[in-house]
């Protein structure tokens, strides 16, 4: 088997070593030469190839996988770069695990079908494995009626001044916040506003967050008009989790319009408020030497309400390996997806979203592999667990 990881970042170094680690032959390609040069330093192994390649550009990208005989492409790619390169790898032929999600993947599956490619868009953590989690629950009622998905990237203590460290990239971060949010209140999808439904979520042993709603449901918003087991759904919302007292600095933020995309004058220049925030913010912000972790619970309600399945992940840094949670939540789920399309263990063509993965026998295989990682999933099942939210969001 032969992978290619683009994007060179944590979560592409992280899939690219568990990819090496599992015996896969990999290369890398990535369009700035310090990010290869520090992604070889961390890998650190002769088996490891580069490329210094340009992803948004179609043909360099379509070369690059027709002279490489890949069985399968990660794409660990900004989000605005991952459309465009994942179109180039289905005309080409290239099976493909992409770590975001746009909703145009999804128009993309007959095209992928007729290629005879297999393409397993938003397969990450969030979105990723929280949506396989939902489809496991799933597969264990006759009919769902709802699904809560919670999950936070965060520094293992708060850190001023937003009580929050980066994880991935801050532009991602205010994008997020300054978007609206779609859920599913009685049966139809409704947009609410990014940062509402506050509520405190409680992981034992861990701590208390506040949790609002984001953006977050991906291939879900899908999966539940075409799924049997989804098409009774009254309910679903994603929400991302953050220690308490972090959505009030940043509608403050955005009140005072800091988070605005519109330039505005400053002296002899022109400047978006949000492009200077994130240059005064970054260093302020980023990771750096402190230690992260991952906190999801996902909840499954079905068959009325009567069963309900709720599942909790709690992981953190890496001392020994030196990898942060979100690049081993992220990466090592995108390489264990991979590496079950490369083997012949999911071979259907076309866009697979995360949560059939997890109706599916196959599930087990991805759970297996990354309880070998320490990344442990705890499942209970309850018939007196109450809702996590009121029945209306928008209320």
């Amino acid at each position: 088997m032969k992978a290619l990881v683009l994007g060179a970042g944590r979560m592409g170094t992280a899939a690219a070593k568990d990819l090496i680690d599992s015996g896969v032959e990999v290369a890398v390609g990535e369009r700035r030469r310090e990010s290869l040069s520090l992604c070889r330093r961390k890998i650190k192994s002769p088996k490891l190839e580069t490329f210094k390649v340009d992803a948004s550009n179609r043909d360099s990208l379509i070369k690059l996988l027709r002279s490489g005989d890949f069985d399968v492409v990660v794409n660990a790619l900004p989000h605005e770069i991952s459309l465009p390169a994942l179109k180039a790898e289905i005309d080409a032929g290239v099976n493909v695990v992409d770590m975001v999600f746009e909703d145009e993947q999804m128009e993309l599956g007959d095209k992928a079908k007729g290629k005879g490619v297999t393409v397993i868009p938003a397969c990450g953590v969030a979105p990723g494995l929280g949506n396989m989690l939902a489809g496991y629950g799933a597969s264990k009622v006759d009919s769902v009626d709802k699904v809560h998905m919670l999950c936070g990237g965060l520094p293992q203590k708060p850190t001023p001044p937003l009580d929050y460290k980066v994880v991935f990239r801050l532009e991602s971060v205010w994008a997020m916040y300054a978007k609206r949010a779609r859920v599913v209140v009685n049966g139809e999808i409704r947009e609410v506003d990014v940062l509402t439904g506050l509520e405190l979520v409680e992981f034992p042993g861990v701590g208390k967050f506040e949790g609002f709603y984001t953006d977050g449901l991906s291939t879900l918003l899908y999966t539940f008009k075409e799924n049997e087991k989804f098409r009774n759904v009254k309910e679903m919302f994603e929400k991302t989790l953050r220690y308490p007292g972090h959505v009030e600095k940043i509608k403050t933020l955005m009140e005072c319009g800091l988070l605005d995309v519109k330039p505005v004058h400053v002296r002899k220049g022109r400047i978006s408020p949000r492009e200077f925030l994130t240059v005064l913010l970054t260093p302020k912000l980023e990771l750096g030497d402190e230690r992260d972790m991952l906190v999801m619970r996902v909840a499954v309600l079905g068959d009325n309400e009567c069963k309900r399945y709720i599942f909790d992940l709690v992981d953190y840094y890496d001392e020994v390996g030196e990898v942060t949670s979100m690049a081993r939540t992220t990466g090592y789920t995108a390489s264990i997806v991979a590496q079950l399309i490369g083997q012949g263990k999911i071979e259907e063509k076309g866009i697979i979203p995360p949560e059939e993965l997890g109706m599916r026998d196959t599930f087990r295989l991805i759970l297996d592999q990354l309880s070998k990682r320490g990344i442990k999933i705890k499942g209970y099942y309850s018939e007196t667990f109450s809702s996590l939210m009121p029945a209306d969001p928008t209320a």
